[in-house]
């Protein structure tokens, strides 16, 4: 549970990212994580950090409190160390009252979740200047886990002057491993006690951009941090194989009781007869509803110990994370005589096992009606992932730009045109709604420090018809048109018939953004926002004497 000064500070934290910075709010002066695999096949996670903070917003939002979950049934959380260093020297422990153990958000109204803990460390002691020093580890028991798997991010939102990740197997243990969108090699080690060491070493580690523009699901999100090259990754895992990997997977994907799964088919279904087309819509109606947020726990697969349960109990308690609802989704359409599967969307690395997975959902036969169709933003990113079954089989997704056309019609008396001084009158065509949605998230500076890939392809059409008030008279406008490597933006102006007909285009047909091509990008996207394109002006002929 976070508090309310949390969330203040993380207002006034970004509020002071958007502007251009002098210096980084904190610093790393270390981050380290080591990874062992033992010998009994237990698991641990240490994690070291010693952060100094610069600035009020760091130390009073983001920085101010460390949060851990965990599931104390199969893991054991240990703080080896918890203090600050003031600027003077002076060390102020945390006291045990500010080690808080509280529910995490994800698991909320999930009462099969209700075990995992999140615990709280609120710093204590806190100044300018103060350095943060934290040391905690996560012990998972042996058969919790089927293998080490490690998909460990780099950057942070602050500088890292030394950043260590350590991998530690027993010798003979076989380790896949690597790090993304860097040339550090690692250094292996055999330590003498029957275990080998895998560490990669980074010196002066840049800060990720703040409010890196990214889509606002997590798992794609991801992608694209990392298909740019933007966010290093060290990977690594003990599965032989990723088909192997899959294979513990794919266990977790179970009907339960097949009899409770078979009678909810056959009651959602009842009125389709023997047609296929209206056995999914009935399904995926209530499907739609399971996938809402008033259902879906945010309890992600990792969190979850790579475990499920079973499609019936999902069916019985009403709710379940994002793969338990997919697999009852693909139980519910097989059950009733319908072809569907679990896709598995990850990241692209050999070395890469189950952590790496940014995406489950189900691909069915036939696309239900009045429903969102699933899997469109993994099918738009689809080149920069590995996308297979629960069998490790390559699974084709079909992407194409994210085409439509929209038509809207203003009459003169319609609230949207607006009365001004001196015989004018203003209306506004539509088109900007998107248009803002895609300048605010991808291209608000002017320009960028890292690669972007952009969640999907674009090519729209937004077409406003406005009824010309009585008596009045357009004042024309050039039609306006820029093309460049990234696409096309266009504005076609045309009166007939009393009406006026704005056509706004536009045309995305690239994904990857650098900072060299930004400007081109950065051009469209300025044109796509420009308030004068989408505002037609009418004057009457009184006040053109």
């Amino acid at each position: 549970m976070k508090t309310l000064s949390f969330y203040i500070g993380i207002f006034v934290f970004l509020l002071c990212a958007s502007s251009v910075r002098a210096a980084s709010e904190a610093e790393f002066r270390v981050l380290s994580k080591h990874y062992t695999l033992h010998a009994d096949g237990s698991q641990e996670l240490r994690v070291k950090k010693e952060l100094t903070l610069y600035t009020h917003a760091a130390m009073n939002g983001l920085y101010g409190e460390t949060f851990i979950t965990y599931d104390p049934q199969y893991q054991e959380l240990k703080i080896h160390e918890s203090y600050t260093r003031q600027k003077d020297g002076t060390i102020v422990k945390t006291p045990d009252n500010a080690f808080v153990e509280v529910l995490p958000s994800s698991a909320k109204d999930a009462p099969a979740y209700n075990r995992l803990k999140e615990m709280v460390v609120v710093h204590t002691g806190l100044e300018l200047g103060a350095t943060i020093v934290l040391d905690y580890s996560i012990v998972s028991r042996a058969g919790y886990l089927p293998a080490l798997d490690v998909c460990c991010p780099v950057r942070e939102l602050s500088p890292i002057k030394e950043f260590t990740c350590t991998v530690e197997v027993p010798s003979g243990v076989e380790l896949h491993a690597e790090l993304l969108n860097s040339s550090v090699r690692p250094q292996k080690t055999d330590t003498g006690n029957g275990k080998v060491c895998w560490q990669w070493k980074l010196k002066n580690v840049e800060p990720r951009p703040y409010a890196y523009p990214s889509s606002y699901i997590k798992g794609m999100s991801t992608v694209q941090q990392v298909a740019s090259g933007m966010m290093p990754v060290v990977v690594a895992s003990t599965y032989p194989s990723y088909t192997d990997a899959l294979k513990n997977l794919r266990e977790q994907f179970a009907l339960g009781d097949e009899a409770a799964v078979k009678a909810k088919a056959v009651e959602l279904t009842k009125d389709a007869g023997n047609d296929r087309q209206k056995k999914r819509d009935a399904i995926g109606q209530y499907m739609m509803l399971m996938y809402s947020r008033l259902a879906t726990v945010g309890v992600s697969l990792q969190e979850a110990g790579y475990r499920l349960r079973p499609a019936s109990e999902v069916i019985r308690s009403g709710y379940g994370t994002q793969a338990e609802l997919v697999n009852l989704d693909v139980a519910l359409q097989r059950a009733a005589g319908l072809n569907a599967e679990v896709v598995v969307c990850r990241l692209q690395s050999d070395a890469m096992g189950l952590s790496g997975i940014v995406s489950v959902f189900a691909k069915s036969e036939l696309m239900a009606s009045k429903v969102p169709q699933q899997g469109l933003e993994e099918a738009a990113l689809k080149d920069y992932m590995t996308v297979t079954d629960l069998q490790g089989n390559p699974v084709e997704l079909t992407s194409s730009p994210s085409s439509s056309i929209t038509s809207y019609t203003f009459k003169a008396d319609d609230k949207r045109i607006r009365t001004l001084p001196n015989g004018y009158c203003v209306a506004t065509a539509e088109g900007r709604n998107p248009a803002f949605g895609i300048f605010y998230s991808y291209a608000t500076n002017t320009s960028v420090l890292a690669n972007i890939l952009l969640p999907q392809k674009y090519n729209r059409t937004v077409e406003t018809t406005v009824e010309l008030p009585a008596g009045m008279t357009w004042m024309k406008k050039t039609d306006k048109e820029v093309t460049n490597a990234f696409g096309k933006i266009a504005f076609k102006y045309a009166e007939a018939d009393g009406k006026v007909k704005v056509t706004c285009t536009f045309v995305i047909d690239k994904l990857l953004v650098t900072p060299a091509d930004y400007k081109e990008f950065y051009a469209l996207m300025s044109e796509l926002k420009d308030e004068n394109n989408y505002t037609l002006v009418f004057i009457s002929p009184d006040s053109m004497d």
